[in-house]
């Protein structure tokens, strides 16, 4: 009944009648034992994409798991407005506004795979839109700008990401031989789409993942649920093991068993630990580890980069920029744009901004102020429609929009991994090599399939920390 109730309240459009056999799952007399005989207990930390399915697959082998969470809710970075109760729902539209991951890469990917599998209408990007490309102040489609030579030198520089095989050198001094016109263009979907700018970003890294995917890579969001909620549908069967408000400061694991102590003085006792925590708070020794972490792992995570990261969504009255318009290219202010509601809803009003790196730093110092530097360079582009269709708070004038700084989140404190000019997949893999059969680590940049940065990569670096634990457990 529990698992009725949750489909119901979600909403999430499965056919009468059909059940997942994962929501069949019930604890009677009858059951068999544990798959795997295991006497002792596995905490992992963080309750993100990787720390939820990492519970999800020990616990159903019969392992006894707990999550130790820092904040107030499950997801890490993936949040949807409507999920947010401290925050005003800005949006007047009816599809849900998300505040960290917002399209599903490839629809046989591992993400892509459980919402098939769930049957959740999703809304494919690559049929219903097409994307604007920022130059000279003029937005338009690619066809549109077929004929401008620097254009199509930029987007051939783009297309061939994953074929590039020349030395090790950041995105920007790779591309440096195209026209400066292009240089937004570029940035915004290479260096701001990968997690940083081409100034810091390392392109032979980017190539190197791009060449070890294996899903199709197309493009596409769910119809009218948030991402967030599918995220704790999917794995409802681990949220009653979740802790939250609960900071790990520090663990020991000379120890056995190993000592776990949090922020508010409270110690946890593991036999194993599954660390599932961004890369910003290892890098930051948020987190002691006693004794110190391997010095092959400290190398990797000098080699990999997680800078600041801004979410900015802003409604509209109207749509101004084109209904059928998806992602918008090449913004100074706004790197990577996409048409919130597109295929979507008929209130197709919302624009959903993410800036990383620099740029985000600069942008983060204006505090509120960053929102009417965006509607500027929108003006600009638009011929002032921004500021004239911008949807203001009727008693104080205020343009409505949310900003989600995650620069400064404290228990996350940027937006997702990427390689600098030195960073490879060897990097990432040390990052996952297991310590002492008693510390293992996931999360999106342990992951070796492609994927770190997204919620694809989290899942794949469950997959992979989950056998390294049985592995460990069972001598196989």
């Amino acid at each position: 009944m529990k698992r009725r109730k949750a489909l119901k309240q979600l909403g999430l459009g499965l056919s009468a009648g059909w059940v997942m056999p994962h929501l069949l799952t019930s604890c009677s007399k009858d059951d068999p034992g544990p798959e795997i005989p295991f006497d002792g207990n596995v905490v992992i930390i963080g309750a993100g994409a990787a720390g939820l399915y990492a519970a999800d697959i020990l616990n159903a082998k019969g392992i006894n798991v707990k999550i130790l969470e820092a904040g107030s809710q499950v997801g890490g970075r993936i949040r949807s407005l409507r999920n947010q109760p401290d925050l005003i729902n800005i949006s007047a539209a009816d599809f849900p506004v998300e505040l960290g991951a917002e399209v599903v890469y490839g629809t046989d990917s591992i993400w892509g795979t459980n919402i098939q599998n769930f049957r959740v209408a999703t809304n494919d990007l690559e049929s219903v839109s097409s994307d604007q490309f920022i130059l000279d102040n003029l937005a338009k489609t690619r066809d549109e700008w077929e004929s401008d030579g620097d254009f199509a030198s930029a987007q051939n520089f783009v297309d061939n990401l994953m074929g590039y095989s020349g030395p090790a050198v950041t995105a920007a001094t790779a591309a440096a031989g195209l026209p400066a016109r292009v240089s937004n263009l570029v940035n915004s979907q290479i260096g701001n789409f990968y997690g940083s700018s081409n100034a810091n970003l390392g392109i032979a890294g980017v190539a190197e993942a791009l060449q070890t995917r294996a899903h199709d890579g197309k493009r596409f969001t769910l119809k009218t649920n948030p991402m967030q909620d599918f995220l704790i549908f999917r794995f409802d069967q681990v949220r009653e093991l979740i802790q939250l408000n609960t900071p790990v400061t520090s663990i020991n694991y000379t120890s056995n068993p190993i000592v776990i102590t949090d922020a508010n003085g409270g110690q946890i006792e593991a036999s194993k630990v599954i660390v599932t925590v961004p890369l910003s708070i290892l890098k930051k020794n948020l987190i002691s580890f006693s004794p110190g972490l391997p010095s092959a792992m400290s190398g990797a995570m000098g080699n990999l980069g997680m800078d600041h990261s801004i979410k900015v969504v802003i409604d509209f009255k109207k749509n101004f920029w084109g209904e059928t318009s998806g992602f918008i290219w090449g913004g100074s202010s706004f790197p990577t744009c996409i048409s919130a509601g597109v295929g979507r809803s008929e209130f197709n009003q919302t624009m959903s901004i993410t800036i990383n790196g620099p740029k985000a730093v600069e942008l983060s110092a204006q505090g509120a102020d960053m929102v009417n530097t965006i509607l500027a360079e929108l003006d600009t582009i638009y011929g002032g429609q921004a500021t004239q269709f911008v949807r203001r708070d009727l008693n104080t004038d205020q343009v409505l929009s949310l900003i989600l700084d995650w620069g400064k989140e404290e228990y996350i404190q940027g937006g997702y991994s990427y390689p600098l000019a030195s960073g490879s997949l060897s990097d990432r893999e040390a990052l996952g090599v297991p310590v002492g059969d008693k510390l293992f680590f996931a999360g999106e940049a342990t992951d070796v399939s492609g994927d770190a940065g997204t919620i694809n990569g989290a899942l794949a670096s469950a997959e992979r920390v989950t056998e390294q634990v049985i592995k460990s457990i069972t001598g196989e």
